[in-house]
């Protein structure tokens, strides 16, 4: 009988045959190979399913999923890890690349520590509208390894605040772990990794850190551009935000440590959203824009994370003290800057990112 893989590989597929081969083949040279890669086509209407195809054909570790409709992303992922077969998942996104040697750094560990979940650094790269990287930042989090739940959950308000929290592909998951969480993948846009980490960790036992970037996760401008608009950005950070709140409140752990870092999100959002505000597709003129802060400002939950919100860098520390002081006309003109350079000089403004 055929032995089992020691990994999972789950790649939802639609619409990346520019970028789809680079994915599949940073798999493919793991310098550790006991592993199956499942290709799920989403019903991609481009050349990503024959492409597919053609790896299955070349290499017995690659499954392919050819799906009848298009599900999303969420949907993909689900009847991926039905078919499952490893004893480690890693969900993966098919326009983005993994290091060569991540699943041998990680097996080693898997194997001395065995964790429920093994999370690991990840680098930021940015390229221009010809597919040139013109900034790359690693984001790594110090080498852990817990072993009760309430080591991982005091530890995940930190991980959060790197951003390394929320992801799905920078972490190995127990595959029997996952199958008996009975935590299933939301179909909403931009949070369903989020939303499925924070159900999942309410009952993690375990988490071992590797300090190693493993995964490159790729920020194109002629995507960031042109890019779908979602027009309830701030409602779904602001549920973020109170997910990870409830997370700690119901545990009787939500301190004012807790409190500031999730200050600091939520100052982080409220720019973000005002920036977004005045995107033409947002539809606001600089009335509506004004009457939205003005609301946001009155809102009794962001009246008691703000005031414990103390960020660290100096442009967040300004943007902080304007939203604790209410300068509405301050926060606008802010904002309109922030949106100016985000559209025009994108470069500059990857940059200022780096600084969290």
């Amino acid at each position: 009988m055929e032995s089992a893989p020691f990994f999972t590989v789950i790649m939802p597929v639609y619409k990346t045959e520019a970028y789809l081969p680079a994915a599949v083949e940073s798999v493919l040279r793991q310098s550790f190979t006991d592993f199956e890669l499942i290709l799920v086509d989403d019903c991609s209407p481009d050349g990503s399913g024959a492409i597919c195809d053609a790896y299955a054909d070349k290499d017995v570790r690659v499954r392919v999923i050819h799906l009848p409709q298009n599900g999303g992303a969420s949907h993909a992922r689900t009847v991926g890890f039905a078919s499952a077969k490893g004893s480690y998942i890693l969900f993966m996104d098919s326009d983005d690349t993994v290091s060569d040697t991540i699943m041998e750094a990680a097996h080693e560990v898997l194997r001395a520590d065995q964790p429920q979940v093994l999370m690991f650094g990840a680098q930021e790269v940015y390229t221009d509208a010809n597919g040139r990287a013109f900034s790359r930042v690693d984001i790594c989090y110090p080498a852990k390894h817990l072993t009760t739940h309430e080591q991982v959950r005091d530890e995940v308000i930190s991980i959060e605040k790197t951003t390394l929290f929320g992801y799905l592909w920078n972490k190995f998951y127990a595959a029997e772990v996952l199958r008996n969480s009975g935590v299933s993948f939301a179909d909403m846009p931009l949070n369903e990794d989020f939303r499925y980490n924070i159900e999942l960790f309410r009952s993690v036992m375990s988490l071992t850190v590797l300090d190693v970037v493993g995964y490159y996760y790729y920020k194109r401008e002629n995507e960031s551009l042109t890019g779908r608009f979602v027009a309830d950005y701030f409602a779904l950070q602001q549920a973020r935000v109170q997910d990870l709140f409830d997370f700690y409140a119901r545990e009787n752990a939500c301190t004012d440590a807790v409190k500031a870092v999730l200050g600091n999100i939520y100052v982080r959002s409220v720019f973000s959203a005002l920036q977004r505000n005045c995107d033409p597709r947002a539809e606001m003129n600089a009335k509506a824009r004004r009457e939205w802060l003005v609301s946001q400002l009155q809102d009794p939950f962001f009246r008691d994370l703000t005031l414990h919100a103390a960020p660290e860098g100096r442009l967040a520390g300004v943007l902080c003290a304007l939203l604790k002081k209410k300068r509405v006309s301050l926060m606008l003109l802010c904002a309109r800057g922030i949106y100016f350079v985000k559209t025009k000089l994108p470069a500059l403004f990857a940059r200022a990112k780096q600084s969290r």
